[in-house]
């Protein structure tokens, strides 16, 4: 048996030698360097630019503006879900600007060197314009009527939260090297992304070629997490100045112009109300989510549905609506990063859930365990369309973190003066997009599996868990199967490596295909041998009768040239729900404002494992960037639009020593109805309620020790912490131990509207960017928690 087994990664071996290959390294003879102009401004008007000081520069080969490349489209693909009147995403900008990243004009150079210092003489005029932030599109998401639910509800109630904008931050910035060769009329592109197919479309609609005249390709990708998946417009200028000069052209963005122009996400504003029993069970939610989707709407603007999705967590809610609100702003354009919408829904119940428990004075792990689907009611129908979950036992999950976590110590500790604090947080992650997915596995007469797949890899490990789901369909030796992908020839399409889909649809797809393959291997060596198929002894030298040695034949006579078999497995719209639970243990300084992780736990269902030593790795990551969303990232710019954290002296990641408390996994394998190798994702699953669960720890060691501030915004900054624990509101406020230690209402005076409104969570705006305000976190008052 192949699926299942902790194998170490077939990748591995050459990224630790240091001999990966990515979109940089190779050096075709007569490769021009590219470098390129931009805006440096929030939003510009009258744009002017004079190429001639540039194409005087020693070693340059060529400059252009908008116009000027020969493309058959000058703004990139619309995408889905695009409003009509939205203006599209230039390739070079014309007449205007509305972002500081934004390309003017790009310079070919023998040398990269020669490239930038002719960049410096390329005269631009550009005015300061006003920036664009009207609304771009507001989506509603809803089922049965939830503001009935919290009008009539005996507990209500509201919050504002904020998570701060973020970056991909991977540690490759984004590159292309493009080659047109004239002989064969077709393009050869190679970059650093996650969605081979997608480059190969998007370059062909805007140089005006067929799909086939451009081959996609990529090797290894030094991270995505999202921000690199979908095309950007240096990579049509690449293959643009490739096609006119006839010669490579490679452009590869410095780390800070890297951090200037790649997609960003969250930045999201939420009002969340909750109504419920006194007992404790939710009755209705509501949420109003307002987030910016950069100067132009592109793919990544389309998160609206996971973040209302993913508001649902693991819990019967009978009411839901969300309202998600997405504005244009002077940023590059939103893209899907770790979690593409779904760590701001999932922060919404699960902040709300804390406070629920807080409101009724019982156990967080206690409100949520009345509130959680049981797997008696699996696959549960959920009131969205077509959203259903499909398997797990979300009530056990929660026991078994609540069990490993020692929730009874932990109070225990609380009672004796330890600032710890203990937080929760479930989320089910819907993994794939439900697409059509293609594969072909071709057996080969010296006796080796080639297996082609879309699915472009960033570092998840296909090479080895598409070769463990062929080895076991196929019932092939594992040493003798390959596996290729990254090369938009491999399928005629594939989706983008995203929303945890690859296990899921490519895994099922690769089945079928292996299993087929199989199947006909075997149909042809029995019409060979004239033998039934269960007679056949079938391996990689030869196929022989059982129990009769003298009648076999070699593979390669059964074979031929190569037996190849495609199919294409398909999920008809529906994804398959992972599942988890998180659990995080802290401690707060109280003179710093610090906070270190001291433990935490996942409990996590993704279904059949592929490969549990991968499922852990995914996990682990997914931790690390979850802990930087929580604690440490935040994309900032100025008043003036600047963006204010492009490099990594400036954007924190967490390293080494905050990664010291690594987490703790449990295992849980369920069945799925809705796939039949009962597949699921696990890419986002370690992220998604990191932020939650560690806001909710932070929030509940502040309370035990007598600081009853509430934590409405990530990152929880030691700036942001100190400054609520020195607020003079704490003074006039105290707490009282809820049920075993947990921490109860909160007493005092002012701060909140009289429906319940946070009013020292609102955000402050400005006309150049409506996001940059930071206000400190408040102390929770009276008016949060009395009845309505």
């Amino acid at each position: 048996m192949a699926i299942g087994q902790p194998l170490r990664r077939r990748e591995d071996p050459s990224l630790v030698r240091g001999q990966g290959r990515y979109a940089s390294d190779p050096a075709p003879a007569r490769t021009v360097h590219l470098a390129i102009r931009r805006a440096g401004l929030a939003a510009g008007e009258c744009l002017r630019v004079d190429l001639g000081p540039a194409l005087s520069a020693p070693g340059v080969a060529g400059a252009w503006a908008a116009g000027q490349l020969g493309l058959a489209d000058e703004r990139m693909p619309p995408s889905m879900g695009q409003p009509e009147g939205d203006v599209g995403r230039p390739v070079l900008a014309v007449g205007s600007t509305r972002f500081e990243g934004e390309a003017i004009a790009v310079v070919a150079a023998e040398s990269e060197y020669q490239a930038h210092d002719a960049l410096d003489l390329v005269q631009v005029d550009l005015e300061p314009g006003q920036p664009d932030l009207s609304v771009y599109r507001r989506d509603r998401h809803s089922y049965e009527d939830a503001a009935a639910a919290l009008e009539h509800a005996e507990i209500r109630l509201r919050h504002r939260l904020r998570m701060g904008r973020i970056c991909g931050a991977a540690m490759e910035p984004r590159a292309v090297l493009a080659d047109w060769r004239e002989d064969e009329a077709r393009l050869f592109i190679r970059a650093s992304v996650g969605w081979v197919h997608g480059l190969r479309d998007v370059v062909a609609r805007c140089l005006g070629l067929d799909p086939a005249q451009v081959v996609a390709l990529t090797d290894d990708v030094g991270g995505s997490f999202g921000a690199k998946n979908h095309p950007y417009p240096e990579y049509v200028v690449a293959a643009a100045v490739s096609r006119l000069l006839r010669r490579p052209a490679r452009w590869t963005a410095s780390r800070i112009e890297d951090g200037l122009t790649t997609g960003q996400s969250h930045d999201a504003d939420l009002d969340v109300e909750l109504a419920a029993d006194a007992e404790g069970r939710v009755l209705a939610v509501r949420v109003a989510i307002d987030w910016p989707v950069g100067a132009y709407g592109t793919f990544g603007a389309n998160q609206d549905r996971h973040m209302a999705h993913h508001a649902m967590s693991g819990y019967r809610l009978p009411a839901l609506e969300v309202e998600v609100t997405g504005r244009y702003s002077n940023s590059p354009p939103a893209t899907h990063i770790r979690g593409g919408g779904r760590p701001v829904g999932n922060f919404a119940i699960e902040r709300a859930m804390d406070r629920l428990a807080r409101r009724l004075g019982i156990e967080p792990v206690e409100v949520r365990r009345r509130n959680l689907i049981p797997p008696s009611e699996m696959p549960y129908t959920t009131g969205f369309r077509g959203v259903t979950y499909d398997g797990g036992d979300y009530p056990a999950q929660l026991a078994a973190v609540a069990e490993r976590i020692g929730v009874g110590a932990i109070r225990e500790r609380q009672r004796r003066g330890e600032p710890i604090g203990l937080g929760v947080a479930f989320c089910v992650e819907a993994t794939g997009i439900g697409q059509p997915e293609p594969s072909r596995v071709i057996v080969l007469p010296d006796g080796t599996a080639r297996v082609l797949a879309g699915g472009t890899a960033q570092g998840q490990g296909h090479q080895t868990f598409i070769a463990q789901v062929v080895a076991e369909r196929l019932q092939w030796p594992l040493d003798r199967i390959s596996v290729w992908t990254g090369d938009s020839r491999a399928v005629p399409f594939s989706a983008v490596t995203a929303a945890s889909r690859t296990a899921l649809e490519v895994g099922n797809s690769v089945a079928l295909s292996a299993a087929s393959a199989r199947r006909a291997l075997v149909q042809r060596a029995s019409e060979l041998l004239e033998a039934s198929a269960e007679d056949l002894v079938v391996t990689p030298e030869q196929v022989a009768v059982r129990g009769v040695p003298s009648r076999a034949l070699p593979l390669a006579e059964v074979v031929g040239a190569g037996l190849e078999v495609a199919e294409t497995w398909d999920s008809q719209g529906a994804a398959a729900w992972s599942s988890s639970c998180h659990a995080a243990v802290v401690r707060v300084d109280r003179e710093t404002g610090g906070v270190q992780m001291l433990r935490y736990v996942i409990a996590h269902d993704s279904g059949r494992s592929i490969n549990p030593t991968l499922v852990a790795g995914q996990l682990h990551g997914g931790y690390a960037h979850g802990l930087g969303y929580a604690l440490f990232e935040e994309a900032l710019y100025s008043e003036e639009g600047v963006f204010l954290t492009p490099s990594f002296l400036d954007y924190t990641l967490v390293s080494a020593p905050e990664l010291a408390c690594e987490p703790e996994i449990i295992h849980f394998e369920s069945a799925s109805s809705q796939n039949p190798e009962s597949f699921r994702g696990v890419g986002e699953a370690g992220t998604i309620a990191v932020p939650a669960a560690i806001a909710n720890a932070v929030e509940d060691a502040l309370h035990a020790i007598g600081r009853p501030v509430e934590i409405s915004e990530v990152p929880i900054t030691p700036e942001r912490l100190w400054a609520a624990l020195n607020s003079d509101q704490l003074r006039a406020h105290h707490t009282r131990p809820g049920p075993g230690g947990a921490p109860g209402p909160v007493t005092g005076s002012g701060g909140a509207d009289a429906d319940g409104e946070d009013v020292g969570a609102r955000a402050h705006r400005h006309p150049a960017s409506p996001r940059m305000s930071r206000e400190p976190l408040r102390a929770a008052t009276a008016a949060d928690v009395a009845p309505t």
